[in-house]
């Protein structure tokens, strides 16, 4: 119930009041971590990978997603975001595990990615930056770090199955589903992990459903879109992408909530560690409790 007050909350309050909001809350936060800590207590990177494992337990898997916001991190986090990526690298090196962040392109402030493909067309896999936080960049980065080419939602992964995951994005017809690097992770033991973040507002593999069901989906079943050729540059070569930019946005009928509905805690847990949200997901479970909803004309969107 408490999600569902927050997700209805986030939805109906106008996006100029939502970042003005999440401002003054970082604000206060930079300016009194004295305060904030003496709420919530601190803890190191070696304190943090231990309530990483904790959670995730000794089920093994075969592929570790990441999604993460530094800023909800700090100031209980006393290390810095270096020393946390080599520690996440490290620890997928010791389970001999595929680590996996979103290193998606989404414009300014994660808004405008028509904007940005009319000004200038082009993606490069080594050259463009990811917009969604200073992990994932520093990742994509990274020496041995493999990154899918798609100009919105692209992937880096780092491991056994990098290659896999990375080789054919642009070559999909969707963004999320069949043979997608997402898709992919349904075919392995994948958990998906939130650091600082929120499931309802940070589960993007809820989207491998709707690819997978394209107009078969219950809602919405036909949405406006215009077509932007976006140039792919590659290591190997450059191709021609037709960027889907859709005229509406349903981020306001969005509810993720639904899913704790349909799946336990075993699958799909939010909690907070020391003031920072976290959430664990089971790639596979996600997809097929949101595949069989849809059967029922559910789906995470409200009509």
């Amino acid at each position: 119930m408490k999600d569902k007050i927050i997700v209805f909350l986030i939805n109906f309050f106008p996006k100029k009041l939502k970042i003005k909001i999440k401002l003054k809350i970082f604000h206060f936060k930079n300016k009194h971590p004295k305060f904030v800590i003496f709420f919530n207590g601190s803890f190191t990177t070696k304190d943090l990978l231990l309530e990483i494992e904790e959670k995730i337990g000794e089920n093994t898997f075969d592929i570790l997603m990441v999604h993460s916001s530094i800023n909800n991190l700090f100031p209980m986090y006393k290390g810095n975001v270096k020393e946390l990526l080599d520690a996440l690298i490290q620890y997928s090196e010791e389970k001999g595990i595929t680590l996996v962040m979103p290193v998606f392109t989404l414009g300014k402030k994660n808004s405008g990615i028509e904007k940005q493909y009319l000004r200038k067309n082009i993606f490069n896999v080594d050259r463009t930056p990811t917009t969604v936080g200073l992990l994932n960049e520093l990742f994509r980065r990274k020496k041995g770090v493999l990154r899918s080419v798609h100009p919105t939602h692209s992937i880096a992964a780092y491991g056994p199955k990098a290659e896999e995951l990375t080789k054919s994005h642009h070559l999909c017809d969707t963004t999320f589903g069949e043979k997608t690097p997402f898709e992919i992770m349904n075919s392995c033991e994948t958990k998906i992990l939130g650091l600082g973040v929120y499931y309802y507002r940070n589960l993007t593999h809820v989207h491998v459903a709707e690819d997978l069901l394209k107009e078969k989906f219950p809602f919405p079943l036909k949405r406006e879109y215009k077509i932007i050729p976006v140039k792919l540059i590659n290591k190997e070569d450059a191709t021609v992408y037709d960027l889907k930019c859709y005229t509406d946005s349903l981020s306001s009928s969005r509810d993720l909530t639904i899913l704790k509905e349909y799946i336990d805690d075993s699958h799909l847990r939010q909690w907070n560690y020391k003031g920072s949200p976290m959430f664990l997901a089971n790639a596979k479970e996600v997809t097929n409790t949101l595949l069989e909803i849809a059967k029922e004309g559910k789906s995470i969107y409200k009509k």
